[in-house]
């Protein structure tokens, strides 16, 4: 039954469901709050006719009953002019049935000869002598009695003070039996006046609730759409700019390939070049005569330029073996930062602490040829300032980032005169260009021994 109603209502529009959640609300609330006004409106007008009723009676009964407030027997001549109030008159056609009581609840008298031995329930006695008019509309208890003189119709009982001529003091209490019809015919006017103005009301506020909502529904409906468009619109922003992202990142990695390529191309050619036309001057210098008592000129010039073309020969072979970079291809991270370490130990004479923890097997090419020049370049730089004493690399992956830590004790400058040539001849400046093309990070620190780490940060590409 549930799913029967939920399948249609689930497809409605939030509009719609709105609409009609608030119409039976509306509806509900116009229907409860009719229905209060109605019985506070028959209970009001009830109370009003009776209390109206109340003082009418009284100018008729007022004064037979003045005897009462030196005796409980009513006259029997003033019981006759009571009887005969209901006897084809205007208040008999009115007021069905009579009745007299005494202050203590006791039957005087009635027109219907009642029994006397009833009493009057003790409530109401109390109400009535504060001055109040009570009104009884269930007679079923009197249903017997009603029917003893054929009295079919419905009545409401009333009970008022009777008070003694021109003083406000109450001897006696009057009951009387009204017909409803005429009381009826009030409550129905008021009635239907109330539910016809309560269901225009209601009318007036679903309608007006629908044309706003209609009016806030399309209000809404443009702005999805729009928000729709721009949202399409932002999504293909996001989609063009990770595609520039990807292509600016490819180029990055490009131009590092290349700049090795390059680097590469220019050792080439010094060791085919320079290197070549050096070594075959050195060649062709002229050998002094070995049995000659002094030196000829031929043999001083070599005397004079064979160191210089040496010194000249080193540099140039350790410039050509700084630019030309090993082949990484087939290496993985660790074995890449291993090599580059040993290297410098073969040329430098010293020793290198290693701590590689476990690193991936697999990262870009980039990234591993940016390692390589990194440890190279902090190692050179740690010979040439602090002599190679306490050298240490380590290098561990943190998340999804190489971090490679290199770090002296710097006791002092090494006495050799020549160093290890560097990978890009521009130090530093050199390093951290590197780095920050593959979006990575450089720190360079002193430290409390006097030693200085340099702390590389790269993304670990696939």
């Amino acid at each position: 039954m549930l799913s029967s109603i939920a399948t249609p209502w689930r497809a409605l529009s939030l509009e719609r469901k709105f609409l009609l959640t608030a119409t039976l609300a509306i509806v509900l609330s116009m229907m409860t709050l009719g229905y209060w006004v109605e019985k506070r409106i028959r209970v009001g007008w009830i109370q009003g006719m009776a209390e109206t009723g109340a003082l009418y009676l009284e100018g008729f009964l007022a004064h037979h009953v003045q005897t009462l407030e030196n005796s409980r027997i009513l006259p029997a001549a003033s019981r006759t002019e009571i009887q005969n109030l209901l006897s084809d008159t205007r208040l008999g056609n009115r007021v069905a049935i009579i009745k007299l009581w005494d202050l203590d609840g006791n039957l005087i008298y009635s027109t219907n000869n009642s029994d006397s031995h009833e009493k009057l329930h003790s409530g109401y006695i109390e109400r009535i002598k504060g001055g109040e008019v009570v009104v009884d509309e269930n007679t079923d208890d009197h249903i017997s009695e009603l029917r003893s003189i054929n009295i079919t119709p419905r009545l409401i009982e009333i009970y008022a003070p009777i008070y003694k001529r021109n003083s406000n003091n109450i001897i006696a209490i009057g009951e009387f039996y009204e017909y409803d019809k005429f009381l009826k015919s009030e409550i129905k006017s008021v009635k239907y006046g109330t539910w016809f103005l309560i269901f225009n009301v209601s009318v007036i506020i679903i309608v007006l609730l629908h044309i706003i909502v209609s009016k806030t529904g399309k209000t809404i409906g443009d702005q999805r759409e729009l928000l729709e468009s721009n949202f399409a619109r932002a999504a293909e922003l996001a989609k063009r700019n990770n595609a520039l992202r990807r292509a600016a990142d490819r180029a990055r990695l490009n131009a590092t390939v290349l700049n090795e390529t390059y680097l590469a191309s220019v050792g080439a050619d010094i060791h085919d070049g320079p290197i070549q036309i050096l070594s075959l001057m050195m060649l062709k210098l002229p050998d002094a005569t070995p049995n000659a008592t002094r030196l000829d000129e031929l043999g001083m010039v070599r005397r004079d330029l064979e160191p210089l073309i040496q010194q000249t020969l080193a540099d140039l072979r350790n410039l050509s073996a700084g630019l030309v970079l090993p082949e990484v291809e087939n290496l993985s991270p660790t074995e890449t930062i291993d090599l580059a370490i040993t290297r410098h130990e073969h040329q430098t004479g010293t020793m290198v602490l290693r701590d590689l923890e476990d690193l991936p097997e697999r990262v870009s090419r980039a990234i591993r040829v940016c390692a390589y020049r990194v440890v190279q370049e902090a190692l050179n730089n740690s010979y040439k300032h602090a002599g190679g004493q306490g050298q240490r690399v380590s290098a561990r992956l943190t998340g999804k980032m190489l971090e490679i830590v290199v770090t002296d004790t710097g006791i002092g400058p090494t006495l050799q005169r020549h160093y290890p040539a560097r990978s890009t001849k521009l130090g530093l400046q050199g390093m951290d260009s590197r780095v920050r093309a593959l979006r990575g990070s450089l720190i360079i620190a002193r430290l409390d021994n006097g030693g200085t780490e340099v702390r590389a940060t790269l993304p670990v590409r696939s």
